[in-house]
């Protein structure tokens, strides 16, 4: 009868140590709205397992056009309360940038915003379109010393007919981050079949939150038991705990 009572196998986020995708500066984009909703979110992202959070505020043409150069002083803010709560989680913070036309001021104008030692920046594809030059994008970016991580790539649906282009990003040295959240449906079944075809296929290299509100945080939690979740932690493959 010992089989009635079998558990099921949950990932540990806490051997992934860092989640490297959230939005949790409030007020600055469509995350948490407010400092006690940001605290909330990253203390039960701490009671998960997480010891670091890349908060990665949007910058993005007509919707979210922030000037990273406040990113800095956005985020004390968040850690002085954290420290006033006795919150012990570390917080670094870069930027999710679209690539639009905000993103090439942004690299005119040297305000482009990455994070770690390694100049890691998080760079995100329009949703319902292939830009034409990313190839050359990526190379040039590549060629100043940025190492490039491409935010939920199985979101971008388009990409499920682009495999050259996806080997191509793939095999250039651009790391793919996977939104957990797609492995249990929560954006659309197509999205969480690519992501699946990703996986199988080793382009996973990140593991990434995209944490913005408590819904998103409950779907995490599901995702814990999701077999395809545990056994992508349990490979050995992700990259998380370098940053």
């Amino acid at each position: 009868m010992g089989w009635l009572f079998k558990t099921k196998k949950l990932a540990s986020l806490e051997c992934l140590h860092t989640d490297v995708h959230s939005h949790l500066i409030p007020g600055i984009d469509d995350g948490a709205r407010s400092m006690e909703e940001s605290l909330d979110l990253i203390s039960q992202m701490y009671g998960l397992g997480y010891r670091k959070l890349v908060i990665t505020p949007h910058v993005r043409r007509g919707s979210f056009e922030n000037d990273t150069r406040e990113f800095d002083r956005r985020l004390q803010d968040v850690k002085d309360a954290l420290k006033e709560e006795n919150i012990p989680m570390e917080l670094e913070v870069g930027a999710e940038h679209t690539i639009d036309e905000t993103f090439f001021n942004c690299v005119k104008g040297g305000t482009l915003k990455h994070f770690g030692k390694r100049h890691s920046l998080l760079i995100e594809l329009p949703f319902n379109f292939m830009p034409m030059d990313i190839k050359d994008v990526v190379f040039k970016l590549q060629s100043a010393g940025y190492n490039l991580i491409l935010a939920h790539p199985e979101r971008y649906l388009y990409l499920i007919d682009e495999t050259d282009t996806v080997k191509y990003l793939h095999d250039s040295g651009v790391l793919f981050q996977m939104n957990i959240l797609s492995l249990v449906g929560f954006y659309n079944k197509e999205t969480q079949k690519f992501a699946q075809r990703l996986i199988k296929n080793n382009m996973v290299d990140l593991v990434g939150s995209d944490l913005h509100h408590q819904p998103h945080l409950d779907g995490i939690k599901q995702a814990l038991s999701d077999k395809c979740f545990v056994d992508l932690v349990g490979s050995g493959r992700l990259k998380n705990c370098r940053y």
